[in-house]
Order: C-alpha cells, then sequence, then structure tokens
C-alpha cells in the first residue's frame, strides 16, 4: 500500500471527553486506510501567538490566589484549578499514547507555514470533527486550512453549532468555505448554510465517534483504579444536572457515579479511556452531552438524554435529536423534572448495521475526494 500522510485540524480541548475521542476516531479512520496521522495541526500568526499567551498568562494568575488544601493538592476554591491541572495532564497521556502530535506552527503569515509542515510531506489536510467551524467560538482560520494548497484542503464532519452565521461574518465563511476541496459536515443545518453562502453541496456525516468499529473502542477502554459496583448509573452533564436524575436513582435502587463533577476528584480525573469503561459497563446512562449519547449507542447501552441547561451558552440539543431521530431512539429524550422509563432498546444490531454502511459511504466519499 502506499505511503500516505494525513494531518488533522480539529480543537484543543484537553478536558473534554467528546473533543479527544472523536479526534481518536477520525485518526484511527485515517489510520485504517493506510495512512500516517498527524495531529495538533495549529498556524497561528505571530499577532494570533501574542493574544493567545496573554489570554493564557490572565488565567494562570486568577488561579494563584487564594489557595486551599484539599487531599494533600493545591486546589482554588474558585474552579479547583489542581483538579482541573490533573485531569489535564491524564488527557495529555493519552492523546500521546494514541496520536502523533505536532508543536505549533508560528509564522509571520499563514502562507508560510506551508514551509514549515513540508517535512512532514502530508499529502491532506483534513478539519473535524467537533465545532471547528462554530462562529461564536471557533472558527479561526486555520480551521479553514487556509495555510494549506487548495486541493489538500478537506473537512470531515465538520460543525458549525449554530442554526445561523452573523451578518458581520458571513463573508468570511464564504470566502473559506468556498476555497475547501471537499466539504463534509455533520448536521444537516450545516449543509444548509454551505448551500446558502457558496451553493456548493455538503455531504453529511455521523461523528467519527460513531463510524469506528465497537472493537476498536473496546479495545481502548480502560477500568478505573477505583471500585466500581457491577451495577450502576453512569451520569454525564456538561450543565446543570437535572432533578429527575437523584429520583430515579432512588427509584431503581443504583448508585451514581458521576463523571463530570468536580466534586467527585477521583471521578473528575478519569482520562478518555476511563471515560469509556464507564459507559461501556454502565446499567444507564444519564446525559445532556451528545457524545456520551453517541457511546451509549455504540456499546448498546440503555440511555437518557436531556435538553442541556447551561448560562451562557446557546442550545445544542439539534445534534441529539437527529441522532436519536436517525435511530428511532426518540423516547430516550426525557423531561428534565422526571424520567418516565422506557422498553429497553430491541434493535441494538439493526444500529449497528446501518453504522457500518454510513462507515463505508462517508470514507468512501473522503477517499474519493483524495483521488483514492
Amino acid at each position: 500500500m502506499e505511503n500516505r500522510n494525513a494531518a488533522i485540524v480539529t480543537i484543543d480541548d484537553y478536558i473534554n471527553y467528546g473533543n479527544r475521542l472523536q479526534n481518536y476516531a477520525l485518526t484511527k479512520l485515517l489510520q485504517n486506510e493506510g495512512f500516517q496521522v498527524f495531529n495538533g495541526v495549529r498556524v497561528y500568526t505571530k499577532e494570533d501567538w501574542i493574544n493567545r499567551t496573554n489570554d493564557e498568562i490572565k488565567k494562570i494568575v486568577k488561579r494563584f490566589i487564594p489557595f486551599r488544601i484539599l487531599k494533600g493538592k493545591l486546589y482554588s476554591p474558585q474552579d479547583k484549578s489542581g483538579l482541573k491541572k490533573e485531569r489535564e495532564k491524564k488527557f495529555l497521556d493519552f492523546v500521546h499514547s494514541y496520536t502523533a502530535i505536532l508543536d505549533p506552527i508560528i509564522c509571520s503569515s499563514h502562507s508560510r507555514a506551508v514551509r514549515s509542515l513540508k517535512k512532514y510531506a502530508i499529502d491532506y489536510f483534513v478539519v473535524g470533527s467537533d465545532q471547528v467551524w462554530n462562529p461564536y467560538y471557533e472558527a479561526k482560520e486555520y480551521e479553514f486550512l487556509t495555510f494549506a494548497p487548495k486541493d489538500k484542503r478537506l473537512s470531515f464532519a465538520a460543525s458549525i453549532g449554530a442554526n445561523s452565521i452573523p451578518d458581520g461574518a458571513k463573508w468570511y465563511f464564504k470566502k473559506n468555505l468556498s476555497n475547501m476541496k471537499y466539504i463534509s459536515v455533520r448536521e444537516e443545518r450545516a449543509a444548509e448554510i454551505v448551500k446558502e453562502l457558496t451553493g456548493r453541496t455538503a455531504d453529511i456525516t455521523l461523528d467519527p465517534t460513531l463510524l469506528l468499529d465497537k472493537a476498536d473502542w473496546e479495545h481502548v477502554a480502560k477500568k478505573p483504579e477505583l471500585y466500581i459496583e457491577s451495577k450502576y448509573i453512569c451520569t454525564y452533564f456538561l450543565g446543570e444536572v437535572p432533578e429527575a436524575v437523584k429520583a430515579f436513582a432512588k427509584e431503581i435502587g443504583l448508585p451514581i457515579y458521576a463523571l463530570n463533577s468536580i466534586d467527585s476528584p477521583e471521578l473528575y480525573t478519569l482520562d478518555p479511556a476511563e471515560f469509556l469503561y464507564m459507559i461501556q459497563n454502565a446499567s444507564y446512562v444519564l446525559t445532556d452531552s451528545f457524545h456520551a449519547v453517541a457511546f451509549s449507542i455504540k456499546f448498546n447501552k440503555e440511555f437518557y438524554v436531556f435538553d442541556r441547561k447551561q448560562d451562557g451558552v446557546s442550545s445544542m440539543f439539534s445534534r441529539i435529536e437527529t441522532i436519536t431521530k436517525r435511530f428511532g431512539l426518540e423516547n430516550r429524550i426525557q423531561n428534565r423534572d422526571r424520567i418516565v422509563e422506557q422498553e429497553p432498546v430491541s434493535n441494538w444490531n439493526e444500529i449497528e448495521d446501518e453504522l457500518v454502511v454510513e462507515k463505508n459511504k462517508s470514507m468512501g466519499k473522503l477517499l474519493e475526494a483524495m483521488g483514492i
């Protein structure tokens, strides 16, 4: 097989499970097609880098005053940064175990970055998945691959994560999307936006976490070094925890393992492989997270999902509605006040068969765009 190199551009969030696991999934999908894959490609102008550094310094200063002692470690009472640092370290260890990470490239202009990347002999750059094109907190120039030759710019399951592009940014999106060789997005609305702005038809692709085979995820999953009950409810909430959770746990008589609660240090600092194990072995998964839903589906877990309630964050529920509708799992969506238990899911095999078809179709289109 001919040697080929690909570089993935995505959001680098080293405390978010979905972010790191979608990156691993796309890496593995490309590796399965014979690619050597590089990750973490970030291209900044010197001005971009200075601004980023100043922002990081402000965050660091906030963490130092004041501190309190908890379990022999330093934690901030505001954000318990010691826990976050521990979690981030475990995420980085996971990332370096499974992917090749490049250092940030700092150039006088984005166009000069090609020279810095030349030694890696990258055949194609792939941006995705995650909300790389969200106009409210991402969509940086390098996330449209502006540093790369136009015939090497591809997206895979890229998400806009918003229902519209602000008027003042439409020209920016139109220009950058028009210069992509191939566009695949994660949600129907994103494809509509691409069509509205550029006239181009974007393929709609499932998140790569759903496309990777279950066996691959089972290979990665790792049991935490904690005592875990044989039957339990696994919760993963990025916003406020619904009132329904405790009542449901009491009703069915199972303990709760809350994976994103900073008040549960041993669980909060689990790495992505341990996160997978906790979902894989749960009796129920309760969540407001798209990726927790995705892994519940991959591991055939009974799950209930809720609309996220989070100050300052717009609703992202459309992608969850899309995936539950796609697989006939609409009854998994529950009211935040009370869970009405449903009959166990009976069509897991049909869902898995459909995912295999979708993987072959999506990867086929990507490889076709690469001329393979």
